[in-house]
């Protein structure tokens, strides 16, 4: 168990790190390429320290089939977390994201039989309600609207890749070794954001062809060596924050660490504050500490 915690844990400061990192390159290369290329990378770290180790790639019909669905779902999570970042606010955007450990209490319960305690089950709809209120604005005349829709896709993401977290446990308890099932969910997630960078790519070479006015905007920045190196370093992290995830699965049941990887947020948030100079308002900041109070509810209990 505290292998898996320690394993968790270097994940959360990863993880942290690389939402402050991620915000940065988003907004200068835009999302499908950003997300292309730093998911590719992180894939390629993971190959490379399986073939290091000397990992022995067996698995079952109905494991590979499990997980080419999980990496279609971690997917679709990767483009609407980077979405996310890209609209911000970090602050807001980035504790919502910390509800993928209090989701995936739901689904371990669901998926894999696990008992939480009722001060986990507690600690849910707390930061449910905290998520909520940071993604609101009241203006004047008590009207309140979203802050962005940074939030919005920030939950989508949660919804789904906290699915796919849980469902990773189910390969591993059956003996397959977590580097095998990491790396084999992830080279399916790189397979989908790939197919999505293509079709949006054409769609766009298309409308630019028609003179078509939406295509007319400021392309993002050029990738270069001179420019990119942030890009890779985003996909370095993430490919060593992966494999951490998968040892800390390995020790540790799969609610406990999914809650354990998403406390780095704060460190984003933070990061948010000090470095894009974001200011939220009282409301918000509620939302932010009902959050925190919601996952460590879920950790402690």
């Amino acid at each position: 168990m505290l292998t898996g915690i320690i394993f968790g844990f270097i994940t959360a400061v990863t993880l942290g790190i690389n939402s402050l990192l991620t915000a940065v390159v988003v907004r200068r290369f835009g999302v499908l390429r950003s997300v292309s290329v730093t998911v590719t990378l992180a894939c390629l770290v993971m190959m490379a320290w399986a073939a290091l180790i000397g990992v022995r790639v067996e698995m079952e019909a109905d494991h590979l089939i499990l997980l080419v669905f999980m990496g279609s779902c971690i997917g679709a999570a990767f483009l609407c977390g980077y979405m996310a970042l890209r609209l911000g606010p970090i602050s807001v955007v980035s504790p919502i994201g910390a509800l993928g450990g209090a989701m995936t209490v739901v689904y371990s319960f669901w998926l894999l039989g696990e008992r939480p305690g009722e001060l986990q089950w507690a600690g849910i709809p707390v930061a449910v309600l905290g998520a909520v209120l940071a993604s609101l604005v009241i203006q004047r005349g008590a009207k309140i609207r979203l802050i962005t829709l940074g939030p919005v896709f920030a939950l989508i993401g949660v919804l789904v890749g906290s699915f796919s977290n849980a469902g990773l446990k189910i390969p591993i308890r059956d003996g397959v070794d977590p580097n095998v099932t990491v790396i084999t969910q992830r080279v399916f997630t790189v397979v989908v954001i790939l197919l999505v960078f293509v079709v949006f790519s054409r769609v766009t070479v298309q409308r630019r062809l028609r003179g078509d006015a939406r295509s007319e905007r400021s392309p993002p920045v050029k990738i270069t060596w001179r420019t990119g190196w942030l890009m890779g370093l985003v996909g370095l992290i993430d490919g060593g924050s992966f494999i951490c995830f998968g040892y800390a699965l390995a020790y540790a049941p799969a609610w406990l660490i999914s809650i354990i990887s998403q406390t780095g947020r704060v460190i984003a948030v933070v990061g948010g504050v000090i470095f894009f100079n974001e200011r939220l308002h009282s409301l918000q900041w509620t939302g932010v500490a009902l959050i925190a109070v919601g996952v460590v509810m879920s950790l402690v209990g």
